[in-house]
């Protein structure tokens, strides 16, 4: 078991070297674009390193090795739509994202849904805006939630405590340097996540295959419950709802994530992309099959010890505390701290881009000109407003990691990812009534059905996003457009700025 000192060393280490990175990043920020986009300032393999961390987040090192362990076998089924679906987006996705950004000079997701659907409406920025604010404010909550858990196991302090001080961090380097700053800083740590994924793993499974009394598959038959089973001991009609309550997550690799679409806008060029593909799928593919291995190796090696029962995103910190020596601990429980980080800052920047720059600017401030250091200056004092509320839902949330994820997302990508998609793929079928459509019906099936107790039944994940797309399509042949795209872009509006 690690000692304390080496823990919080390990640790304190790490928040120190973020802390620096967004300094550096600061420096580095000279407009809203850089702010909110990069400037064109990143390459493919960083952009892409922290698409797949900020999506993961800490689900992929609390949750999913919970999942793991409290379900055993079924629980694969959630990283191959996942993770199978990330693969999907970058290869499908990521040209139309990085071209529409050229095109439209959009440094926003809400933008470039706004410069390419005519009608030059205010609804067309302020739904989507209101919807992207609205639902990561659970998203950012839960991952500060997530820090404060790490905190009160590594230092005895209490969650609160741990919870303010994390937050504190995040809000601060995201005001700081923005995009930039985010991006580098996940890039690092989408590093980190792989290495604690590959080596905690690795030696628990070198223990567990060096010592004869252990077997993975023998501990799950014991464990029951059907955690043995690829389907939760289910057949028929409950196996493909399980199946298909997993495999849904791929719903949202549909462009349904404003904070990863705005990576895949940044890409500069078809070289960058390539690469991003390629960086994107390998460490989706190393850090899946880690993240479930954890989990159903702590179900080998410890059963259901009480510190997990009721608890089960503290896998990772309970084995990491219990088989690796030092510094060491202190790095790998660096990793869980990473993945909460990577996602919280990624929606900080990209909320505060819709309040700023997509309502603020854009709306309550329409045909009145900002010089770029004003522009700056409004960006930063929404990542501020927007990390508080954030630090404000995660205060008074008592939800499961999971599930707080789960909803949120939900809401997010029965929306955005019915917009983008048929934006793209559709042409010029999507009206302004569609995009209307998706943004309302997308977000009120995901709150009725969770509200109504029905997710309980049927996932929401199964039910809100063909709500969506359903609603985008009926509404555009019932009202097709009859305008065209508005003719100033929004990054000519913001040169002109």
């Amino acid at each position: 078991m690690a000692s304390f000192d080496s823990v919080a060393v390990g640790l304190v280490g790490y928040l120190i070297l973020v802390a620096g990175i967004g300094y550096w990043g600061s420096k580095r920020v000279e407009n809203e674009s850089d702010f909110f986009l990069g400037g064109e300032k990143l390459p493919g393999w960083a952009l892409a390193l922290s698409e797949r961390s900020s999506d993961m987040s800490g689900w992929l090192l609390l949750g999913l090795p919970g999942l793991a362990w409290a379900t055993g076998l079924s629980s694969v089924w959630v990283i191959v739509g996942a993770a199978g679906g990330a693969i999907f987006q970058w290869v499908v996705y990521s040209r139309p994202f990085m071209e529409g950004r050229k095109e439209t000079g959009a440094v926003t997701p809400v933008g470039l849904l706004a410069e390419k659907i005519p009608g030059d409406s205010p609804v067309i920025r302020a739904l989507p805006a209101l919807v992207t604010f609205v639902f990561f404010m659970g998203y950012v909550g839960s991952q500060f939630i997530a820090g404060g858990t790490i905190f009160q196991d590594v230092f005895g302090v209490s969650a609160t405590v741990g919870l303010l001080v994390v937050a504190a961090l995040i809000i601060l380097y995201s005001f700081a340097g923005g995009f930039l700053a985010v991006v580098w800083t996940d890039a690092m740590q989408a590093l980190l996540m792989v290495f604690t994924l590959i080596l905690l793993p690795g030696m628990l499974l070198v223990q567990v295959l060096t010592d004869p009394s252990l077997s993975i598959m023998g501990s799950l038959e014991a464990a029951g419950d059907g955690r043995a089973s690829w389907f939760g001991g289910a057949t028929g009609s409950a196996a493909l709802l399980i199946l298909g309550t997993n495999l849904s997550w791929f719903f949202a690799t549909l462009g349904g994530y404003p904070h990863l679409d705005a990576r895949l806008m940044a890409v500069r060029s078809e070289s960058d992309r390539r690469t991003a593909i390629v960086v994107s799928t390998v460490w989706g593919v190393l850090t899946a099959i880690g993240a479930v291995l954890l989990g159903l190796l702590a179900r080998t090696l410890h059963g259901a010890p009480s510190t997990l029962e009721g608890n089960r995103e503290m896998v990772l910190s309970f084995m990491v505390t219990e088989h690796t020596p030092g510094f060491l601990s202190g790095i790998l429980l660096a990793g869980a701290l990473a993945a909460m980080m990577s996602t919280a800052d990624s929606q900080l920047v990209v909320a505060s881009s819709a309040a700023a720059h997509d309502v603020y600017s854009k709306i309550l401030n329409e045909g009145k000109e900002f010089s770029e250091k004003v522009q700056l200056r409004i960006s930063r004092i929404g990542t501020l407003v927007v990390g508080t509320v954030g630090l404000a839902v995660a205060y008074f949330s008592e939800s499961l990691v999971y599930t707080l994820v789960s909803y949120s997302a939900t809401g997010l990508f029965s929306a955005f990812g019915p917009a983008f998609t048929l934006l793209f793929f559709w042409g010029d079928n999507l009206s302004k009534h569609g995009l209307v459509a998706a943004f309302l019906a997308g977000p009120a099936v995901t709150v009725a059905w969770i509200t109504l107790g029905l997710t309980d039944m049927v996932t929401v994940r199964l039910v809100a996003p063909p709500a969506g797309f359903a609603a985008a399509i009926i509404a555009s042949l019932v009202w097709p457009r009859s305008e065209q795209p508005s003719s100033e872009p929004d990054g000519v509006a913001a040169a002109q700025d």
